[in-house]
């Protein structure tokens, strides 16, 4: 995989440090957008919704209340002062029936009268029924002269709820003499109040008073009951309609209402606001994703492009120096951009290449030289000891690979101090020097000579079992006899040698040969021990 440079990986840092900032700035615009803007369309629903209940309440109630109007009024025909009469009463019966036949949605109408009597089709009342003391008739005195609130209340019988209309019927001098009621069935409005909208499942209509009392509901358990929480919300009456939300206590709320002043109701459509939520937080999270990952994708690419145009010559130019400080040939020269960069960098190069390469030549002779002279026994121009070690973990390494056999000379000077003290360290500076000279003539070019420290030598012999090396120490030894040293008779030498084994490791093989180079000191001297 390409390694992207420091400068790649800053630009890279920088572009996406930027997007991400300003991809939150614009998330955060956004969201606060598409958040508020999902609130209005939800409240848009529930108004334009509430608003298409109201409208049909109304048009269901208007005949109702107009049938009540007519029914009291002169133009009737209908006298309802002289209600006690026979032929009035069969008017009023005969009228009745005539509204019941023409508005389906009258479920009873009658009127009742200050001595307590009821004038109804098709029903008799019970001993002693007082129609004063009915709540529909108290209702409509109390809004006399307008015709009452729309009142609901379940039927005894079949136990639907009807909603009762009432106005107060005066006589020629404008004094009460009774109540004209219609009384509907509320199927129709409770059906439009259930009707459910696919967007938000939850949202749904009921009709309250101006007390907090529920007076429609598509939950038939519901009317006749308070309902604190929102009434507790809804302003005063000087609004005709607004919206609100309230916390029920098991949901939050987001609602609208409408006053249909006419029949006291407030009519009330809501929504869980979790409902309303889930929606607008998908579309927020879908189109922040796409911004997201457009931002990026941009991003990514405007890095690319740069990385292109902007660093790949500045790259090619730090490979071409490179290629030049190293002293290499460059095989595949590169054509820079015809732009600021690129003669920036064909200057740089023309520039520098020749000091460069020469300084390159320079420093690969002095490395060199400080490699041999770290690596050099000064004296005796032989391998020094931490040369040897390095040969010697090469040979057990490669030992434990391929198991090739290797053997450790280790030899010493015998009464290698007498020299020194008697004729002076220059002459056994001397001896040391001319030792390696014979020995390094003696042994093979792949062995490996050097010097271990004082007066100790050590050879390592690749490829070399036991009976070989015993075979090279015999040469090393015939050499050394036949050898003139300055200033002094014979050099001899005690030597310890062995072959490198599975049982043994770097450190127990020294051990061992330098063991055996003392045994070879302590038997006499100028000697081979082996065993």
């Amino acid at each position: 995989m390409k390694q992207f440079s420091k400068l790649q990986r800053q630009i890279f840092a920088i572009t996406t440090t930027l997007a991400l900032i300003t991809i939150v700035i614009i998330s955060v615009c956004i969201a606060s957008l598409l958040y508020t803007q999902g609130i209005d369309n939800a409240e848009s629903v529930l108004r334009n919704k509430n608003r298409s209940v109201t409208t049909l309440i109304d048009g269901y109630v208007a005949p109702l209340r107009k049938a009540v109007e007519y029914t009291g009024s002169s133009a009737s025909g209908v006298d309802h002062s002289r209600f006690r009469e026979q032929e009035t009463q069969e008017k009023i019966l005969s009228l009745f029936e005539v509204l019941q036949n023409t508005i389906p949605n009258i479920h009873y109408i009658f009127s009742g009268y200050e001595n307590g009597a009821l004038l109804i089709n098709d029903y008799t009342p019970p001993a002693g029924f007082n129609a004063v003391i009915r709540p529909w008739y108290q209702a409509a005195i109390t809004s006399h002269p307008l015709i009452s609130d729309g009142i609901p209340y379940q039927d005894i019988n079949s136990k639907k709820w009807l909603v009762s209309f009432g106005k107060t019927l005066l006589d020629g001098d404008n004094n009460i003499v009774g109540v004209i009621s219609i009384d509907a069935g509320m199927d129709a409005i409770v059906k439009a109040l259930a009707i459910r909208d696919e967007k938000y499942p939850t949202i749904y209509n009921f009709v309250m008073d101006t007390e907090g009392k529920i007076l429609i509901h598509p939950d038939e358990t519901l009317p006749d009951t308070l309902h604190q929480e929102i009434f507790s919300h809804i302003p005063e009456k000087m609004n005709a309609s607004g919206s609100l939300s309230y916390d029920d206590g098991d949901q939050k709320k987001l609602a609208h209402f409408n006053r249909i002043d006419e029949l006291g109701w407030i009519v009330v459509t809501e929504v869980n606001l979790s409902d309303v939520r889930q929606p607008i937080l998908e579309t927020i999270t879908s189109t922040l994703l796409m911004i997201v990952l457009g931002s990026l994708f941009t991003t990514w690419l405007m890095s690319y492009i740069l990385s292109r145009h902007l660093i790949l010559p500045l790259k090619k130019l730090q490979n071409r120096v490179q290629e030049i400080t190293e002293g290499k040939d460059e095989l595949d020269k590169y054509v820079f951009p015809n732009n600021e960069i690129g003669k920036i960098s064909e200057a740089i190069e023309k520039l520098t290449e020749k000091a460069l390469i020469q300084k390159n030549i320079e420093l690969k002779d002095t490395n060199a030289l400080l490699s041999t002279i770290s690596h050099t026994d000064q004296l005796t121009s032989i391998a020094n000891r931490r040369k040897m070690m390095e040969v010697l973990h090469a040979e057990v390494s490669r030992f434990q690979r391929k198991h090739r056999p290797f053997s450790v000379l280790m030899f010493d000077i015998d009464h290698f101090k007498r020299v020194n003290d008697t004729f002076g360290h220059e002459v056994g500076d001397q001896v040391l020097i001319e030792l390696a000279q014979v020995v390094k003539a003696t042994i093979r070019n792949t062995d490996t000579l050097g010097r271990w420290g004082g007066e100790e030598f050590v050879i390592v012999c690749p490829n070399t079992d036991q009976k070989m090396a015993l075979n090279i120490a015999e040469k090393i030894f015939s050499a050394i006899h036949s050898y003139t040293f300055p200033l002094q008779g014979n050099v001899t030498v005690s030597l310890g040698l062995s072959e490198f084994t599975a049982k043994h490791s770097l450190e127990s093989i020294l051990v061992e040969v330098d063991q055996k180079m003392y045994r070879a000191k302590q038997a006499g001297r100028n000697q081979i021990q082996f065993r």
